[in-house]
């Protein structure tokens, strides 16, 4: 067998099961292996429902595999993508619907948007399309499925539908909805076709209903892919509002669930940089994020041969070449790359992600595919484009927090720099090197340089490598943010991430060794 032959999996979780879907193959679900730590039953009870991480850490992957054991086990579950399924057209049309206000503080006047009630109503749209379609029939669930338009056809309108049916914070009904808030009472701004009802009225209904159908079977919503990029200004904080109140919604159908004891539940994914911008905005969703969250972390292992992302990939690679996973790293590795244990290159060339282990392997077997097993020659000849791939994936991590224009601003400052430097080293950098760069003097006196570092550091760029002298010998530290270290020591030595040397075509600097 030629290591062409094999399978890791692939760098995207949803694209990888999308293409064996389409061949009824169940390769990713049979060799998936639960994070450690993670326990699945927390999820499918509601005592956890966000899953949090940086990009490539496994979330998806996570979310897919639950989605597919909920539904082996006989529970209703979907699954929402919010990248895929909010289009720009529905955010704008969600954004003209939500309606706004200028408060003032002070004398300082403040544009406020609020649009949590706005997913409390795709929520339930959502349900109610979810209990239709499973056949769940009472009279609390008639009522819910006539306000929802669920009993119309059995589908919910689109999101962009949804969305167009608000004006100013109030929903458009008519038809069987309008009957059902007559009938209950509802204050309404109608005319002879259609009304105008409070939407938080709306989903209080909603939410009073729902707690009278009696499930037979637990019902879960899983969302993926709250991806935030900064395009403009103003499309970025409105992007931002939306996910901090689509959070915000989740969050509180999940309590209200559980003291109505519903078997309702709703989980979603949330990438750590995504989330850190949102909570800029305020941190109102803080407190439930650390209660029913959990991180993916696969740094907290020791180094070895054993290690969870390790075991990750060779039990892929086990499904698809037959060959037991204890003897897959010496049939297609060497025991050492780079003068280093096998796993210990692996890893270090990571940023402790399956993403990068996938990445790494695909791009090394790009050389000689048709080799029996790996060389140290596949790494050396693809160094440079793993690292370029690499750096790519890191800008799309960056864009949760800073413009493209000031991406390349970061780059161009990163080019040529030193693998090792100190904080002082870098500024006199930008006072010389790039004083006429406007982007780049903007981007370092608007962020600031502590800030900047921090979020370099968080995602994985910089950490820290520096020399302790005590008083018979010399201590070498290394801090980095999926060894666990929290936050930058940016008064110690700095390093930038070794799988980046390549593309940012690095020199060594400021005493390595």
């Amino acid at each position: 067998m030629n290591i062409q032959d094999i399978s890791f999996g692939d760098v995207d979780a949803k694209n990888e099961i999308l293409k064996q879907k389409r061949n009824g193959d169940r390769g990713f679900f049979e060799s998936y292996s639960v994070p450690n730590r993670i326990s699945l039953d927390d999820y499918i009870k509601g005592q956890k429902y966000f899953v949090l991480g940086l990009k490539g850490t496994g979330k998806t992957a996570l979310l897919r595999y639950l989605h597919d054991k909920l539904i082996t086990d006989g529970a209703i579950s979907e699954l929402l993508l919010f990248k895929t399924h909010v289009t720009e057209e529905d955010r704008q049309q969600l954004s003209q619907g939500a309606g706004y206000e200028i408060v003032s503080t002070g004398d300082t006047p403040t544009f406020v948007q609020d649009f949590k009630e706005a997913w409390k109503w795709v929520i339930y749209q959502r349900i109610s399309e979810k209990l239709h379609s499973s056949g769940v029939s009472c009279a609390s669930s008639t009522r819910f499925y006539k306000l929802t338009g669920t009993s119309r056809n059995g589908f919910t309108d689109t999101l962009g539908a949804l969305f167009a049916k608000l004006s100013s914070g109030k929903l458009k009904i008519s038809g069987e909805a309008l009957g059902v808030a007559i009938d209950l009472g509802l204050d309404l701004d109608s005319n002879e076709k259609s009304a105008g009802v409070s939407l938080s009225s709306v989903n209080r209904l909603c939410a009073g209903m729902l707690s009278g159908i009696k499930l037979k079977q637990p019902l879960y919503l899983l969302f993926d892919e709250l991806e935030l990029f900064h395009e403009t200004p103003d499309q970025f904080d409105r992007d931002r509002r939306i996910i901090r109140d689509l959070v915000y919604a989740i969050s509180q159908i999940n309590s209200e669930s559980a003291d109505a004891g519903r078997q309702v539940f709703l989980l979603s994914s949330l990438r750590t940089e995504v989330l850190h911008s949102v909570l800029e905005l305020g941190h109102e969703i803080g407190r439930d994020i650390d209660d029913y969250g959990e991180k993916l972390d696969w740094s907290v292992e020791k180094e070895g041969p054993n290690h969870p992302l390790l075991n990750l990939v060779s039990k892929k690679i086990s499904v698809s070449s037959g060959v037991e996973s204890p003897q897959i790293w010496t049939t297609f590795f060497p025991e050492k790359i780079n003068d280093q244990k096998f796993y210990k290159f692996l890893l270090g060339s990571s940023y402790y992600r399956p993403r990068d282990i996938v990445r790494l392997l695909q791009v090394a077997r790009s050389y000689d595919p048709s080799a029996e097993k790996f060389t140290q020659e596949h790494f050396d000849k693809t160094a440079t484009e793993y690292s370029k791939q690499t750096w790519l994936e890191i800008t799309e991590e960056l864009l949760a927090s800073y413009s493209t224009n000031e991406i390349s601003a970061l780059q161009r400052v990163l080019l040529g720099f030193h693998t090792h430097f100190f904080k002082r080293e870098l500024e006199e950098r930008i006072r010389s090197k790039y004083r006429d760069d406007t982007v780049v003097q903007n981007l370092f006196r608007e962020k600031g340089m502590e800030r900047v570092l921090a979020d370099l550091y968080r995602i994985g760029v910089i950490g820290n490598d520096f020399i302790v002298q005590s008083k018979h010998k010399k201590t070498r530290r290394y801090r980095w943010i999926f060894r666990g270290n929290t936050m930058l020591n940016d008064a110690e030595r700095i390093a930038i991430h070794k799988s980046l040397w390549k593309h940012l075509t690095l020199i060594r600097g400021t005493n390595t060794k």
